[in-house]
């Protein structure tokens, strides 16, 4: 089977600042993934190479079995990688459809004419966004809240508006950077059924940065331990439960003290 996505030895310097240092990982179509590790450990500097908002400085970044290293953010979204961000962005002083609705603009006819006399092109346009956008949050639990300000909703329901406007281009590959940060146990637990639901239902590549080891290990089939910018660690949930160099990096312990005691 071939990879959906692949990074081969990729290092990433910011000047003399080590992000990644050849990191190399796989991805095989339609499981789900999870990409832990410590504060600063270069996580969320993979999903921006992934998505083009930075360039490596060495090494491959594949896609569907091309390369997409320096591609453009929005070239490589539209090959089918979507993502969430740590921080929420939607547009609060819209809806919550229209924050879904976004997600469809690129993909129209409609040009700036069409927009400025509300032709029938631009009509039909937006009644189909309209209905995809009630697909989706009908899937994510939402669509009661469609007409409601997305400023105006809970935060964990804010959380799985992001993941609904992502999922509006129907990606091969979704990034999810932290889905469950802030969530209380109730919210994290309904954000996991959803993550594996979708990822089941549509047959989507999640790749997942969590802190929450509880999802992780509930969900993830596979699982990379990033430390330092470096890849220390890859295997199912059991093997990285176990694997002392992980545990190392989560605890701060040098692995070498006790030895010889």
């Amino acid at each position: 089977m071939a990879f959906i996505a692949e990074l081969k030895e990729m290092s990433l310097y910011f000047g003399g600042l080590k992000a990644n240092h050849q990191v190399s990982l796989q991805l095989f179509p339609g499981k789900l993934y999870g990409l832990i590790g410590p504060n600063g450990a270069g996580k969320t500097t993979i999903f921006n190479v992934l998505t083009g908002v930075y360039a490596p400085s060495s090494g491959e970044v594949r896609f569907l079995g091309k390369s997409v290293a320096g591609l453009a953010p929005y070239k490589i979204a539209r090959l089918g990688i979507g993502r969430t961000f740590q921080n929420i962005r939607l547009f609060k002083q819209l809806t919550v459809e229209a924050n879904v609705m976004t997600a469809f603009f690129s993909q129209g006819e409609s040009n700036l004419l069409d927009n400025l006399f509300a032709s029938q092109r631009f009509k039909r346009e937006e009644e189909s966004s309209r209905k995809r956008a009630h697909e989706l949050l009908k899937f994510m639990g939402l669509l009661n809240h469609a007409k409601d300000l997305a400023g105006s909703l809970p935060y964990g329901k804010q959380r799985k508006l992001e993941i609904a406007r992502a999922l509006g281009p129907a990606p091969k590959l979704l990034l999810l950077d932290e889905p469950a940060a802030g969530l209380n146990p109730t919210e994290t637990r309904e954000l996991t059924a959803l993550i594996g639901k979708l990822q089941q239902e549509k047959n989507i590549t999640v790749l997942l940065i969590e802190h929450d080891m509880r999802l992780v290990m509930d969900i993830c089939e596979f699982i990379f331990v990033l430390d330092n910018g470096e890849l220390i660690a890859k295997g199912k949930a059991q093997e990285i439960q176990q694997n002392p160099q992980v545990i190392a990096a989560y605890l701060g312990v040098d692995e070498s003290e006790g030895e010889g005691e």
